[in-house]
């Protein structure tokens, strides 16, 4: 197993309302299976589902929590994906749509 340290260039956004309050789930996500920003992140708050790839429908798994480098990738990085929590909307990077909340159910939207 390869692994690395690298500094992502801001600080990481905290997308829970009550810290002591949700529960991740580590997703293997291949960089070919998803969406990222310029800089080669996938971004904290991003919206994802089984497979990775960035959603905002009725498929979704799981939201981001926090931001994944695949800048030095091998091409597939282990992400954490919040899967129950309360998480304050106004950090993500898009809101979600109705039929993203009604399949993250374990998610409270404040």
């Amino acid at each position: 197993m390869r692994q690395s340290t690298t500094t992502i260039g801001s600080s990481q956004v905290n997308i829970l309302k009550y810290s002591q309050y949700f529960l991740n789930e580590d997703l293997k996500v291949a960089k070919t299976a998803t969406t990222l920003n310029a800089n080669g992140i996938l971004p904290a708050g991003t919206i994802i589902d089984s497979t990775g790839k960035v959603v905002n429908d009725g498929t979704a798994y799981g939201i981001v929590y926090e931001d994944v480098n695949f800048n030095n990738s091998m091409g597939t990085e282990v992400v954490p994906v919040t899967i129950f929590g309360f998480v304050d909307t106004s950090k993500l990077p898009v809101s979600p749509a109705d039929a993203a909340k009604t399949a993250l159910n374990m998610i409270k939207f404040l």
